[in-house]
């Protein structure tokens, strides 16, 4: 499917963890599909080592960091790559500079799903939304 990404924002427009924020550039389109992510560092961020439960795969667009691992401390700065493994324990720091980088994430837990998405819930019968109203639902 065909979808138009950008432009990347100097902020990221949900809130994430430690000062950092995130949008999605690509949402998901159903529940459970992969996504795209720009991840928008602030300076001075120490951010709390974590894990996915999935891959993740991406790119420095902006800006300088360093990403620490339990493989050692790796420098990040526009245009590096970088592969986290299922599970792979990881934080990024910042200091003199800010550092955005998109992210790719093979998996989701939010997104549409058959019985709740904005063409199903958005539609009403009689003031009441379709779905709510199994009878006339697509099987």
């Amino acid at each position: 499917m065909l979808q138009v990404v950008g432009p990347v924002e100097t902020t990221g427009r949900l809130k994430y963890i430690d000062g950092c924020t995130d949008t999605l550039l690509i949402s998901p389109l159903k529940k459970g599909e992969a996504c795209l992510n720009h991840l928008h560092f602030p300076q001075g961020i120490q951010q709390t080592m974590h894990t996915h439960p999935s891959v993740r795969i991406g790119t420095v667009w902006s800006g300088e960091g360093i990403c620490y691992t339990d493989k050692g401390q790796h420098k990040l700065q526009p245009g590096v790559g970088w592969y986290l493994p299922v599970n792979g324990q990881h934080c990024f720091h910042t200091s003199d500079s800010h550092m955005d980088v998109i992210a790719w994430h093979p998996d989701t837990d939010t997104g549409p799903q058959d019985e709740n998405h904005p063409m199903i819930n958005r539609t009403y019968v009689n003031d009441v939304s379709a779905r709510l109203i199994d009878s006339i639902r697509t099987k």
